[in-house]
């Protein structure tokens, strides 16, 4: 979605901002900084878990129940329910459905059974972004809203492809919202290398990537399997990777259909307000529409 200037995006009264970048640069804090009773927010994590991939993640949890034969037998015989409690800001259930690439003895999975379940993971993104211009009806005509906020997942970036000009969910977006991608700074991307090396923690990979670093993390580690090695090791080696390979697609992504903000001016901002000057004075810096 384009606009002339940033004033013509401040004067518009039924807005429709998406918000793109790495995990905690800031997106669900402007997210916060909007007013409840004027802003919609269509989170695609949550999206995703409840409604696309809810029942995948049931039965996970319930398969891992199964594993401990008191719980089973009180499964079997509908004694007791276990279901998935994820929010907004709980999404602590999904991390054992995405699990970790490596040794299935340290609750690692097989590159096969690892392959699946992002593939899953994959579909269900791109189908949530693809849910965006009903949301937009619905935030409007059901629940009264003027204005739509969408938070994208960390992981937009991989199931985009920004140099496919048919790609679905890019042009949902760029149809659909004001793309604002918000650049980490790099003092965050080495704090979030830093927390990694300490706990590393499950993530969605692209097939591609993970064919393209698997050498080098066999041959670091001298082994022949990816099985062989403890998922925590494999996890520090691909995350400082991974967000180098996740900025390239972010600023593509934005090259092409957005606008690029620094983390800093979005955490320095108090206000829903100051968040959308600062949209507007980015449209004004830009100088070209986006389409």
């Amino acid at each position: 979605m384009k606009y002339p200037t940033g004033q013509a995006f401040l004067q518009e009264p039924n807005k429709r901002l998406a918000l793109v970048g790495l995990s905690g640069v800031g997106k669900s804090t402007a997210a916060r900084l909007l007013p409840s009773d004027d802003w919609f927010t269509f989170s695609v994590d949550y999206r995703i878990w409840t409604h696309y991939l809810g029942d995948q993640l049931n039965d996970y949890l319930k398969s891992l129940a199964m594993a401990q034969p008191i719980l089973e037998d009180l499964l079997r015989h509908d004694a007791i329910t276990i279901n998935h409690r994820v929010g907004f800001d709980n999404l602590l259930a999904t991390s054992a459905f995405m699990g970790m690439l490596g040794n299935p003895e340290q609750d690692g999975s097989s590159i096969a059974e690892f392959s699946l379940r992002m593939a899953d993971h994959a579909r269900a993104e791109v189908q949530a972004m693809l849910d965006i211009p009903d949301f937009i009806r619905r935030a409007e005509r059901l629940y009264g809203y003027s204005n739509l906020l969408v938070d994208a997942s960390g992981s937009a970036c991989e199931v985009i492809e920004p140099g496919n000009p048919n790609d679905p969910a890019l042009n949902v977006l760029a149809d659909n919202c004001v793309v604002v991608y918000i650049e980490a700074t790099a003092d965050h991307k080495q704090e979030l290398i830093r927390r990694a090396a300490i706990y590393p923690k499950p993530i969605y990979y692209r097939s591609d990537f993970i064919e393209a670093n698997l050498p080098s993390l066999l041959a670091e580690n001298n082994v022949k399997h990816v099985e062989d090695l403890d998922p925590k090791i494999v996890g520090r080696y691909l995350y400082p990777r991974l967000l180098d390979h996740r900025t390239k697609r972010y600023a593509a992504i934005a090259g092409r259909i957005g606008y690029t903000v620094s983390m800093a001016d979005v955490l320095g901002a108090k206000t829903g307000q100051d968040i959308l000057e600062l949209v507007g004075r980015t449209i004004d810096a830009d100088g070209t529409p986006k389409s």
